[in-house]
């Protein structure tokens, strides 16, 4: 284990994604060339920016290069949650009031059982098995290698790859989450009115949300094929969901901190104001009405404190992210239309 740690921590997450993701598309492109598929394409006359067409080789060379793309992305977004969950743990030890060697236990106590991998994986392939079936057209034989072209042979082989790393992703999202949530319990002390120290908890859900996001924003991309709205749509709307869902359940355990904070704060001015009405009930003295004006002032402030530690530049961020799937597409959508001038 301590090896694999020691792994994890070399391996950069981008250079990782651009590796294997570089690579594959590579690989493709060579495998196109060597068996002369390039004229197949050129045969199939200009490229239709929309993919209207709803086969053929220029099609079946797009999703496959879309896979490649996932296929670099996933293991590459898996390996940034685990990272960033375990550095959000050093960055709140000011706020845990722990030791360095402490900190280091919590952060490697952010790992993945075994058992649940292996679950989440079979789920994911399972998944990328039923997902052909929902794109027209659908071939009678699937399934059969006899049957794939070069390109098909592509989207069936990394699929349940894809599928894999897809709900592994998800798993290491959720997982990452609800441990650091479980952190909020053994923060020293919260302050209704300093979100400072609380913020990694903040920035692990963006960094949930974004790495979930960046999968909507590549999958966005068999939009541009024809059929491939029936599973596209669904997934990224899942997926969005599972964004919102990451953005929120890393702060779940600070909201009720904060939110047991300002009750126990409420009872304590409610218990004062009582106090100071009972002797000016008792005196017949205005002396305690400026104490009272000042109490009742106090309690509107605190009754005000938002209970989630999110300010307008976390919500702001987070709309911005929900835009990059559309970004996208868009970019996807140009370039083929820009290749199709270029070349045909």
């Amino acid at each position: 284990m301590a090896r694999s740690n020691t792994v994890l921590k070399r391996v950069s997450p981008l250079r990782l994604g651009l590796a294997i993701g570089g690579v594959l598309v590579a690989a493709l492109l060579i495998s196109e060339t060597v068996m002369d598929r390039w004229s197949g394409l050129i045969q199939e006359g200009p490229l239709d920016p929309f993919a209207r067409r709803p086969e053929g080789v220029l099609r079946d060379l797009r999703l496959a290069v879309v896979h490649c793309l996932l296929a670099g992305y996933l293991p590459a977004a898996f390996l940034y949650v685990l990272r960033s969950g375990r550095k959000t743990v050093f960055a709140l030890q000011d706020a845990l009031a722990c030791t360095e060697e402490e900190c280091r236990e919590l952060a490697e106590s952010i790992r993945f059982s075994r058992r649940g991998l292996l679950i989440a994986g079979l789920i994911g392939a399972a998944f990328s098995f039923v997902t052909p079936y929902l794109v027209p057209p659908v071939p009678e034989s699937l399934w059969s290698p006899a049957t794939w072209s070069a390109e098909v042979a592509w989207h069936r082989i990394l699929g349940p790859i894809v599928g894999w790393w897809m709900v592994w992703l998800v798993y290491a999202v959720f997982s990452t989450s609800r441990r650091l949530s479980r952190l909020a319990s053994r923060l020293s002390s919260v302050d209704l009115f300093d979100r400072a120290p609380l913020a990694p908890f903040t920035q692990q859900g963006l960094t949930n949300a974004l790495m979930a996001i960046g999968f909507v924003s590549l999958s966005s991309l068999f939009l541009l094929e024809t059929g491939m709205g029936n599973v596209a749509m669904p997934l990224g709307a899942l997926t969005l969901f599972v964004a919102g869902a990451a953005l929120v359940m890393p702060v779940r355990g600070v909201q009720q901190r904060i939110s047991q904070e300002k009750e126990s704060e409420l009872t304590w001015i409610d218990a004062q104001l009582r106090d100071c009405r009972d002797v000016l009930r008792k005196s017949g003295k205005d002396r305690r009405v400026g104490a009272i004006a000042d109490l009742a002032a106090y309690r509107g402030l605190v009754d005000r404190a938002p209970e989630w530690p999110f300010n307008t530049s976390t919500y702001l961020r987070f709309a911005l992210y929900l835009l990059i799937p559309l970004g996208s597409w868009a970019a996807g959508a140009l370039v083929e239309r820009m290749v199709d001038r270029l070349f045909f």
